[in-house]
């Protein structure tokens, strides 16, 4: 906090003292990389007591100002031979520098420049000794003083430095003992980051200790350009992890011997020399170790990217092929060599040498060097490979080599001129063109469309090595000769047609075939590796997921050569990707630990490196599509087509661009004068986050070819080789496309790659190569510098401009320096002590700042803070008194500021509190007084005064609106009660009625409104219907989204939390309870809470919950009825695992009916209530009731704190040849009636009740729902008016028969007539207008399907010909079918096309989401499950799944994930979930088989 105007004054040291010299040369420009660890005090305070400051250096920075220097000092300026070095300077002019130049070793050399002011660098001489371990500790943290740090730790042998958790690593290209010893395992094993000097077995020890804390998987990303050594590192890594793991001896040992054996294989395979290192690896590597929770290394794993693979076929000069092909030949028994391989070790062959490489001279060092790697070689193979395959591998070397070989010359039309059919080799400069392998071009040609004769043929100096090439691969030569000459096609209707290749057709075919067999076998060894090293882990399916991987990525650094192509361009991509993965991580960690600390620290500007990547990725795309046209004879070959993609990329991703990171290229005078410059349509430049990289695109399309020709594929496939057979891809034989390129696969390599380093945590290591000659003890500073700078350490240093690099903690601080404040500021707590100290001493507040538990320094300020405990001198009392009094003056402000909040608060309290107990009086005011009208009224309806026998003959019976079936009829309300024999209304007024509900559970779905995602926003603000939701945000809306599960037992309410990751992303365990949690008690008449299960108190009691229903038409919204009969409509909000005292429910109305028993309730939907209901908001809620042993409806309407009686409306019950129960005491007889549905159907114009008379017939009545001219709301019995018939009464009438179950489906889009049956269940024609199609389950296990139709002038018709018993029934007979399931779909994605086509919010969807019109379950009481689906002929059902009987007692199909059922097991008292997807999965393949 600022002092303000009465702040004390600031203690002053002398100018001569080097703390004053330090202070006043203190720089805020640049900064360092933060560091994720604290940075030990103890550690850095010896280096920084011996730090002498340069008084040459008087460079001050004004506070908040920029940096700027006097004259005299000592200062780094840029140097093109040694990066930076160190100048004097002489005078300072507007912009720019003029500086004396030293030169020690040519002090000739020496001189006065100008330079740039953004161009110096602040210098600080520590003496000649002196290193710092960690960057971060230096004063001045830039490009020029890390290099100078870098270079002095080298001389001394020590290569590793700390940039904040980034180890820096030079290569020394010699061996240092000790360096990587026993011994060393030891002293890393279970130390900070910090502790010891720098080494990769901190970072691997640090990744270890992660992993075993956190269960999480760790990765070390390993950096650099080729020759510095990330293969080395990356080994020396690897060999820590598998000593310190907890492993047993015996195993362990096997494992890394796998490990150690799998090196040399990879390096003969995957590294070659090139002009900067003898062993490049020239691939990506990912080496991934599983470790079981202890930490024991159980197996590991080998994940390659981006092989190099045109390395086969062409070298750049002075460099070599893969080291496989040189080691075989020096290594391999020379009488096979040359018999059975036909090759000779010290001959020339193109494949090998055509880069310039020499040939090995037998008893040559390097020929012994490389028979030792070929003994090393077959050794380790001896590990993953059997001896029988040893020659395999060697043969299908050799067979390369052979191919090779192969030449091809014209057949007329030569260079020579000549003509006819004889035949002409084709020239170049005198000499005859062997192949485009020695870069020699070949003719232009084009294809023709049909067969014809041969354009080239194979020449004859090279049978020889065609016939040995087809053999050792064992396929036939002249399958092979004609692939290579022709082309087949084969055109639908006709015979194959065999088009003749041109030269360079022929030539491309065979580097195609060349390199794709081997990366091929480079992908089988790869493969048998990773089979072998899992060792026993196959035998443990399922235990993966238990498992943390360390993962090492060993991947080529960035590029910029004299003649960059199409593989700089991928290695480049792939650097960009990762520069940015690595920023963001670094500036992640950081500000975590800001945040932590509770610092505001404005979020530092990110570079953006999306749009250079999309750049790349589009040219990638133009490529892929110039490649898929040449692969098809749609372009012409060679370098034209080339220049047509390069035309296309400017047209495309150039011209009208500005900030376009794709530009064209700069043209060089001098090129252009001697004729050597590229053209415009040969290239392209790409602004990199390491500079800018000119690119020439001349043979582009032929590299990112990938495929083999499909005649090429089924030679492999009929070869006698097993290995070759095996590399023979059969889907491939078919036309290209452009997932065959190598753009295509680098990319998605490259995704997988970033996807797996974002589910770890990372850890870096930079590897700097210090010279480009290999030698030891020579440090290239241009050299290194340019390597600091392309990794993006500098960049990242400028990123970080406006971070604190150096931190303490508070605690130690206030022990090393108590002494410099007298002891009465021992009661100060440990950040206001510090305070103190930097305010007596005159620290620039910009320099600092304190967090809750540290203090964070920008760079260089330690070193003040150590200068003064070494100078101890003692603080002025006046100062120290007007200390004390700001500290006293923030405190009472402190006081005054609490004081007054508080005082806000107990009177907004008090406010609040008397506005809740006033509206709390109000609602109870009016509830009561609206009950009390209520009860008068319902008193005097229930027991009116005794009226004439005349008016009771007169009274009406309620109106009923008839229907026949099939006969169409008009509603009519007779004025007389429907005629009935006497008998029978004797019996009707002396019977009561007692319901019975056949299962009292229930189970409903909800969304979970405290776990719906954030941008949920977005779908409600930023619909377009020109922009439907793309399916990647639907998934993740799907997949960070849960639901609630409602289950109502009768007595409580129980919900459950259902999470779908589980079925979305098929991490699957056990399949049952995957996804299900969070199991809570609902008190939703109460409290409104959810508390978890056995955790209620005891003296809290909850009304028993009787009866339950949901809002069709908004899913949240559920009504409730308790064993005090009163009822309540609420709002269901979710649960929240983080805060479980959140409220889950939230009351909207209440009413007490006051009628014996409530049995049942459903919504009524808003199309047919009034207005004057849906104006208010108000609800429709329809109650089966039961009053003195009548069976009654009543609609009520539901407004917030208050409720309307709208009409009561008497259920007849039919006792036909049925004997009551008598009762003993006297009273009326007693029918019991089971009631199995309330609802109303789809339409929501119709409200049916179900069931059946005990003993006697089923039980269903349709009441339609009218709403008169004076909006009074009113329900009318549908039925015949002259047979009194209820519709599908016909279908019902089999004594003993009860309606179990009752579900309403969406009318269906396709109508057709099913078989002529009397009972049939078809599926019915297309009939316009509205109808609704109900779906019955009966005791009998018999399902039934009903078609009522809705005709004008409140009509309706029952379809015979569309209603009816199912025809196809596989339940038990005689078993009750006791639950009918709609679905909201049969996969976890079935509705992202409906809300896309809705252009409805995800939420809102899922609240108003329709059953699925040709699909349910129908479960019976003996657990068999089936499935219905709606075909051209009717239903087809298929069993699902047997449960237990009567384990199951409710089911339900969620929302969020279509597919899964979830059952309520009443064994286990538990939820579980059924995946009817896999179900089907399962039984389409056994039909597929079948």
């Amino acid at each position: 906090a600022a002092l303000g105007e009465g702040s004390p004054p600031r203690a002053r040291l002398p100018e001569s003292h080097p703390t004053r010299r330090a202070m006043d040369g203190r720089h805020s420009d640049v900064l360092g990389v933060p560091s994720s660890r604290v940075s030990d005090v103890h550690g850095i305070s010896d280096g920084l007591s011996t730090a002498r400051p340069s008084f040459a250096s008087g460079a001050r920075t004004p506070r908040g100002g920029a940096m700027h220097f006097e004259e005299g000092d000592v200062v780094w300026t840029p140097s093109t031979k040694h990066g930076f070095r160190t100048s004097t300077i002489v005078s300072i002019q507007n912009d720019s520098y003029i500086v004396e130049t030293r030169d020690d070793e040519n002090p000739a050399a020496g001189g006065q420049s100008t330079v740039r002011r953004d161009e110096v660098r602040p210098f600080f001489d520590y003496g000649p000794e002196k290193t710092w371990a960690d960057n971060t500790a230096m004063v001045h943290l830039d490009d020029a003083n890390i290099l100078d740090n870098i270079r002095r730790r080298y001389h001394r042998d020590e290569i590793y430095t700390y940039t904040a958790n980034v180890l820096l690593a030079v290569n020394p290209y010699k061996s240092l003992p000790g360096m990587y010893s026993q011994e060393k395992v030891g002293e890393y094993r279970n130390k900070s980051l910090g502790s010891m000097p720098p080494h990769p077995y901190s970072i691997a020890d640090t990744a270890y200790r992660h992993l075993l804390r956190q269960r999480q998987n760790q990765a070390l990303v390993i950096s650099g350009e080729s020759g510095a050594g990330k293969t080395e590192t990356a080994k020396v890594t690897m060999h820590y992890l598998t000593q310190v793991s907890r492993t047993d001896a015996a195993v362990g040992g096997q494992i890394q011997e796998r490990i150690i054996n799998s090196n040399p294989i990879l390096e003969s395979f995957g590294n070659a020399s090139t002009v900067r290192n003898q062993n490049s690896s020239r691939f990506g590597k990912y080496n991934e170790m599983f470790f079981n929770p202890v930490g024991s290394l159980m197996y590991a794993g080998i994940r390659t990217y981006l092989l190099e693979s045109s390395r086969v076929v062409q070298q750049q000069q002075g460099e070599r092929n893969f080291h496989v092909f040189y080691e075989m030949l020096a290594g391999l028994n020379e009488e096979y060599l040359e018999e059975t391989l036909q090759l000779d070790a010290s001959g020339y062959y193109r494949l090998l040498h055509g880069g310039g490489a020499p040939r090995l001279v037998p008893g040559s060092p390097e020929a012994l060097r490389e028979k030792r790697k070929f003994e090393e070689l077959t050794k380790a193979m001896g590990t993953f490979v059997s001896p029988e395959e040893h020659k395999e591998f060697w043969e299908l070397v050799a067979a390369l080599i052979h191919l090779g070989e192969v030449q091809f010359m014209e057949i007329g039309g030569g260079a020579s001129g000549g003509g006819g059919g004889d035949c002409t080799p084709v020239r170049q400069h005198g000499s005859i063109s062997m192949s485009p392998l020695e870069g020699s071009p070949t003719s232009q040609a084009t294809t023709e469309a049909g067969g014809g004769d041969a354009k080239v043929q194979v020449h004859p100096d090279s049978t020889d090595s065609l016939t040995q090439a087809a053999f050792l691969l064992g396929i036939l030569q002249g399958g092979l000769e004609q692939a290579l000459i022709y082309k087949e096609m084969n055109v639908k209707g006709r015979s194959t047609i065999f088009c003749p290749r041109t030269h360079q057709q022929a030539v491309q075919t065979q580097q195609s075939i060349i390199k794709i067999l081997y990366k091929r076998l480079f992908d089988k060894i790869v493969e048998r590796i990773n089979e072998t090293s899992a060792g026993k882990a196959d035998m443990c399916a399922g235990q993966e997921s238990r498992y943390s991987s360390i993962g090492t990525l060993d991947i080529y650094g960035f590029e910029r050569l004299g003649t960059n192509s199409f593989e700089q361009l991928c290695i480049n991509l792939a650097n960009e990707r990762l520069q940015q993965f690595f920023i963001e991580e670094v500036l992640e960690a950081e500000q975590r630990v800001y945040e932590e600390e509770g610092l505001r620290i404005q979020r530092f500007p990110l570079p953006n490196n999306q749009p250079v990547v999309v750049g790349i990725q589009s040219v990638m795309g133009i490529l892929d599509e110039h490649s898929l046209r040449s692969s098809r004879g749609l372009v012409r070959e060679g370098a034209e087509a080339d220049m047509k993609f390069c035309e296309h990329v400017h047209r495309n991703l150039i011209e009208g661009r500005r900030e376009s990171p794709i530009m064209s290229l700069r043209m060089n005078a001098k090129a252009a004068r001697e004729g050597t410059a590229m053209k415009a349509n040969e290239g392209f430049q790409v602004r990199h986050y390491a500079g800018d990289v000119t690119y020439q695109t001349k043979g582009w399309i032929d590299k990112n070819n990938d495929a083999l020709v499909p005649e090429v594929e089924s030679l492999l496939d009929d070869s006698n080789r097993a290995l070759v057979r095996g590399m023979a891809d059969r889907n491939r034989m078919q036309a290209a496309s452009t997932k065959d390129s190598v753009s295509h696969k680098y990319l998605g390599n490259l995704n997988e790659l970033l996807a797996t380093l974002k589910q770890c945590s990372v850890h870096y290591i930079r590897c700097f190569n210090p010279n480009d000659n290999k030698e030891a003890g020579t440090f290239f500073n241009q050299c290194v510098l340019e390597q600091v700078i392309q990794c993006g350490t500098v960049e990242l240093v400028k990123i970080m401009h406006h971070g604190f690099p150096n931190r303490c903690f508070l605690k130690d601080l206030r022990e090393r320096f108590a002494s410099l404040l007298p002891p009465d500021f021992e009661r100060y707590k440990d950040g206001e002590f510090m305070e103190a100290v930097m305010l007596a001493f005159e620290i620039d507040q910009c320099e600092w700042t304190l967090g809750n538990r540290r203090l964070f320094l920008k760079a260089g300020q330690l070193l003040v803070l150590e200068s003064l405990l070494e100078q101890g001198g003692g603080v002025p009392q006046d100062l120290l008194r007007r200390i004390r009094l700001h500290f006293a003056k923030r405190k009472l402000r402190s006081i005054v500021a609490k004081a007054k909040v508080l005082r806000m608060w107990l009177r907004s309290n008090r406010k609040n509190r008397v506005r809740t107990l006033v509206t709390h009086l109000s609602k109870a005011i009016f509830i009561y007084v609206r009950s009390m009208r209520w009860l008068a009224k319902t008193r005097a309806r229930i027991s009116p005064p005794q009226p004439e026998a005349a008016a009771v003959a007169a009274a009406p019976e309620p109106e009923v609106a008839p229907v026949a079936v099939p006969a169409v009829v008009a509603p009519v309300a007779p004025p007389s009660p429907p005629p009935r024999c006497q008998e029978e209304l004797e019996l009707f007024n002396l019977t009561a009625v007692r319901v019975i509900k056949q299962s009292t559970q229930q189970m409903f779905v909800a969304c979970n409104t405290w776990e719906q995602p954030a941008y949920s926003n977005f779908f409600a603000s930023d619909m377009d219907m020109r922009k439907p939701i793309g399916d990647t945000t639907l998934k993740m809306w799907q997949r960070d989204s849960t639901e609630n599960i409602l289950y109502h037992d009768g007595k409580d309410v129980v919900c459950a939390r259902l999470d779908p990751k589980a079925f979305v992303l098929g991490e699957l365990t056990d399949p049952r309870t995957a996804g299900l949690d969070d199991v809570r008690l609902v008190d939703v008449h109460m409290s409104g809470q959810a508390f978890p299960l056995n955790s209620l108190p005891r003296e809290y009691e909850m009304p028993a919950i009787t009866c339950m229903c949901q809002d069709r038409a908004n899913r949240r919204d559920f009504a409730t009825c308790d064993d005090n009969k009163m009822v309540s409509v609420w709002r269901w909000l979710g649960t929240d695992a983080a805060e479980p005292q959140k409220f889950a429910t939230k009351v909207v109305s209440g009413c007490l009916p006051g009628f014996d028993e409530i049995h049942a309730m459903c919504f009524l939907s808003e199309d047919v209530l009034p207005r004057r209901i849906t104006d208010k908001s108000g609800k429709g809620l329809a109650m089966l009731l039961s009053q003195n042993g009548q069976l009654t409806i009543m609609v009520c309407t539901m407004y917030q704190g208050s409720h309307h009686i709208e009409c009561i409306v008497a259920v007849d019950v039919p006792l036909d040849d049925v004997v009551p129960v008598a009762q003993s005491d006297g009273s009326r007889p007693v029918q019991d009636v089971e009631i199995c549905f309330f609802t109303t159907t789809h339409s929501e114009r119709l409200l049916t009740l179900g069931g059946g008379v005990v003993g006697g017939h089923a039980i269903f009545r349709l009441f339609e729902v009218q709403v008169d001219a004076q909006e009074n709301l009113r329900l009318v019995l549908v039925e015949d008016p002259e047979t009194k018939e209820q519709p599908i009464e016909c279908f019902l009438g089999t004594p003993g028969l009860c309606i179990t179950s009752l579900l309403n489906l969406p009318k269906p889009n396709l109508w057709s007539l099913g078989p002529d049956e009397e009972h049939c269940f078809g599926l019915p024609r297309r009939i316009p207008g509205e109808y609704d199609w109900l779906i019955f389950g009966d005791n009998k296990g018999t399902l039934y399907g009903f078609k009522l139709n809705h005709l004008d002038g409140g009509r309706y018709e029952a379809e015979d010909r569309a209603s009816g018993r199912f025809r196809r029934s596989t339940h038990t007979e005689g078993v009750a079918i006791k639950h009918l399931v709609g679905c909201y779909g049969e996969e976890h994605n079935s509705h992202h096309k409906e809300v896309q086509r809705s252009c409805l919010p995800y939420s809102v969807f899922m609240n108003k989401v329709a059953l699925s019109n040709k699909t349910f379950y129908s479960l019976g009481e003996d657990g068999i499950l089936l499935t219905w689906n709606l075909h051209s002929d009717g239903w087809r059902c298929s069993s699902n799944s047997h449960f237990q009987r009567e384990d199951v007692v409710s089911t339900h199909c969620s929302r969020l994930v279509p597919n899964i059922l979830v059952r309520y097991d009443k064994a286990s008292g538990s939820f579980q979930c059924h995946d009817t997807a896999k179900n089907r999965q399962a039984r389409n393949s056994v039909a597929g088989g079948a």
